[in-house]
Parts: structure tokens; C-alpha cells; sequence
């Protein structure tokens, strides 16, 4: 019965198995089949379908981060274009912005979207918020410190060492 080598091709060019578990998974020589995926070409197969999967995958990504940017660059717009459309009602009729009693009445809706489009912004350019710049710079600060301590430690140990007096073996300490 001759060997299905269109299933061993397949199934190793898929990945996973070696030559050798298909051999003896088919029962064939290790030689055979190595033989057989030489002469077929079944390396340069495997690298061109490796090829095309990495071409696939970043073709996806660049999609996904052009479908991401297309999307941030509406919002943005659509949040600037409400910002300036409530600066330019405002600026026709200041007294939007208060109540009866004299308070701000849209003041807060109006820093919210002044937030959100500040965000927004900060996603587009990939631009760091408040939390995130506060957390580098806890983190370089605790870096430093370890740094220092660390130094300090050395310093220490090196000042420890100086002083510490060898007494060999075998000598008796002098009393004083």
C-alpha cells in the first residue's frame, strides 16, 4: 500500500510534527520521508506558507490600527465640532452658562467634553494621561532610590571591610 503523501505533506507543513513522528506514525522510514520532502521541496513550501501567514497577520494589524485611528480621528472631530458649536452659542448668549440664581449650569458638560476631547487627543498621539505620567515618574523615582540605597549598601560594606581586622590562625589576640 503506498504511503498518502499528500496527508504527511499537509500535515507537516501545517506544523507541529516532526519528520520523524510521521514516519513513525505511517510507518515509513525516517529516511523516506526526509528523502521525499527534498525532492518535493517541502522546506521552501513551509517558508513561503510562513511567508504569507506573517504578510496576513500584519496586514491585519495595520488594518486593525487604521480601522483604530479612522475611528479616534471621528470621535475627535465630532468632539471638537460640539465644543466649538457650544463656544459659539455661548459667545452669542453668555447666559447659557447660568442658572437662575446666577451658578454655572453647563460649565460641567462643557469640561467634560473638553476631557474627552482631551483624551481623545492623548489616544490619537498615543500621548501619555495623567496617570500614566504619574506612574513613570513614581517608577524613576523608586528606580533612584534603589539605586542610592544599593550604592549606599556598597559603601558600607566597603567601609566594613576596611576596618576589619584578620587574625590569623594559630596567633593568640593581644590583650591591651
Amino acid at each position: 500500500m503506498a504511503a498518502p503523501w499528500d496527508k504527511i505533506k499537509a500535515e507537516w507543513l501545517k506544523g507541529g510534527i516532526t519528520q520523524e513522528e510521521l514516519a513513525k506514525k505511517y510507518g515509513l522510514s525516517v529516511k523516506t520521508v526526509s528523502n521525499r520532502a527534498s525532492k518535493e521541496g517541502w522546506k521552501a513550501a513551509k517558508g513561503r506558507i510562513r511567508e504569507k501567514t506573517e504578510e496576513n497577520i500584519e496586514a491585519r494589524v495595520v488594518r486593525a490600527r487604521v480601522t483604530h485611528l479612522e475611528k479616534l480621528i471621528a470621535a475627535q472631530e465630532n468632539i471638537l465640532d460640539a465644543l466649538v458649536q457650544m463656544a459659539e452659542e455661548v459667545k452669542n448668549n453668555p447666559k447659557l452658562l447660568l442658572d437662575k440664581t446666577g451658578g454655572m449650569r453647563n460649565a460641567e458638560s462643557l469640561t467634560r467634553a473638553m476631557q474627552t476631547a482631551a483624551m481623545t487627543q492623548r489616544d490619537l498621539y498615543r500621548l501619555p494621561n495623567i496617570d500614566q505620567k504619574f506612574a513613570a515618574k513614581k517608577w524613576r523615582e523608586q528606580q533612584k532610590l534603589e539605586r542610592e540605597l544599593k550604592a549606599q549598601k556598597e559603601q558600607q560594606e566597603t567601609e566594613t571591610q576596611m576596618w576589619t581586622i584578620v587574625v590569623p590562625e594559630g596567633s593568640e589576640a593581644i590583650d591591651e
